[in-house]
């Protein structure tokens, strides 16, 4: 069984004021920190997705088994990326994971997402901590072509996710990072002192 993972760190950091996948986290970078825990997990199809100063990724992403993208229209938003990725994703992957440079993941919580997916027989897993969703967020590889069509205006993928609501499982996770959104200095300040 293939699981595919697409990390999207093509973004300009804008609202960070500084590349946030070369933010130091847990004794190395956010980026490689994504990396690392994806390594360790059961997704063997790795995709980075590079856009704005792709140049500063390159070296740390080619330490790794991993398949990198270009997108040269990142300007228009996350959906470029995410469709990039998606239609790099090897066609035997049976799940897709889609998880920002800006969201650290953990390898234990992708596994239970991939491992939860496959028992409930559901399309759409999606991890939760103390009642409220997170992510990563894990699709069903039969929803690739709902993926591959997503767009800004209507709001990408939670346009997914409200049309297949009822096939939605939540997965109880005892990590309270999967809710750490770093898209600010402030919110990077309070994750470190967490």
């Amino acid at each position: 069984m293939t699981h595919t993972a697409i990390v999207l760190a093509a973004g300009r950091s804008s609202r960070m004021g500084t590349l946030k996948g070369l933010l130091p986290w847990q004794g190395t970078t956010l980026f490689e920190h994504q990396l690392q825990n994806l390594k360790e997990s059961v997704f063997s199809d790795i995709v980075v997705v590079l856009g704005y100063k792709a140049e500063e990724f390159i070296p740390i992403a080619k330490k790794y088994p991993i398949k990198i993208i270009m997108n040269e229209q990142f300007h228009e938003g996350k959906c470029s990326s995410i469709i990039s990725g998606v239609k790099t994703a090897v066609k035997s992957a049976e799940t897709i994971l889609i998880t920002s440079v800006d969201q650290p993941l953990q390898s234990f919580t992708v596994n239970r997402l991939a491992e939860s997916l496959a028992k409930s027989g559901g399309l759409i897993a999606v991890p939760s901590h103390q009642g409220k969703r997170g992510h990563p967020i894990l699709f069903s590889a039969q929803l690739r072509s709902d993926l591959l069509s997503i767009k800004e205006e209507r709001m990408g993928l939670r346009f997914v996710i409200q049309e297949h609501e009822k096939s939605l499982h939540e997965v109880p996770v005892e990590n309270d990072e999967i809710h750490l959104n770093l898209n600010t200095e402030a919110d990077y300040i309070n994750a470190l002192k967490k």
